[in-house]
């Protein structure tokens, strides 16, 4: 890559990286590729890619795991603070990617009882769901969930509940939240899966 200039107009450093195939100095790079995992990272927690950006989205993050890879690897003067910069850079880049290939959401009203598992009374608030995957959900609550938290859901129809987790939260209409679920006990608890059957619950 050295023999290349860096692409950023105006910038005449050496090429050490590229992205959408275009060589970029290292400091261009990372500030190319962490705006734009900024700008994609609420995109990906709300819906699915679509249309053209269901190829160009994972091209991207494959692209910036890879590069930035081989710049920790080899490139020349990387200071201690840079390498960190890179590999965190990388890991968000491949934790993005991870949740593009998963499981497509499908948009889905539904009844859904939540309550925390720590919840000793069992308090359970009735509430609906936004859309639903085979290990997840995204459903609207009028209770503050913490990320991480565990949380009880319950088909109401059918008393089958199972166990999930928060992992992410966002304002949504006067006194409502949006919160996204992943199931930690079950496969396919919303039977997505033709002749699924659901495997654990309790």
């Amino acid at each position: 890559m050295g023999e290349l200039r860096c692409g950023w107009s105006g910038c005449s450093n050496d090429g050490e990286a590229t992205l959408d195939g275009r060589p970029l100095c290292r400091n261009h790079f990372y500030d190319m590729a962490a705006r734009r995992l900024d700008e994609y990272r609420p995109r990906l927690q709300r819906i699915d890619p679509a249309g053209a950006d269901r190829i160009t989205i994972p091209k991207f993050l494959s692209e910036v795991i890879n590069q930035t890879t081989t710049l920790v690897a080899t490139a020349k003067f990387l200071s201690s603070g840079q390498r960190e910069q890179f590999l965190e850079l990388s890991l968000s880049a491949a934790e993005l990617y991870k949740r593009v290939q998963r499981n497509p959401r499908i948009p889905r009203n539904m009844p859904i009882l939540a309550n925390r598992e720590t919840d000793a009374a069992g308090r359970q608030e009735l509430t609906n769901t936004v859309n639903v995957s085979k290990r997840g959900a995204c459903i609207t609550t009028k209770s503050m969930w913490e990320i991480g938290e565990k949380i009880w859901i319950e088909k109401p129809g059918n008393r089958l509940r199972t166990l999930a987790r928060v992992a992410w939260v966002k304002k949504g209409e006067p006194s409502q939240f949006l919160v996204g679920l992943e199931i930690l006990d079950c496969e396919d608890f919303w039977g997505l899966e033709p002749d699924s059957s659901v495997k654990k619950h309790y």
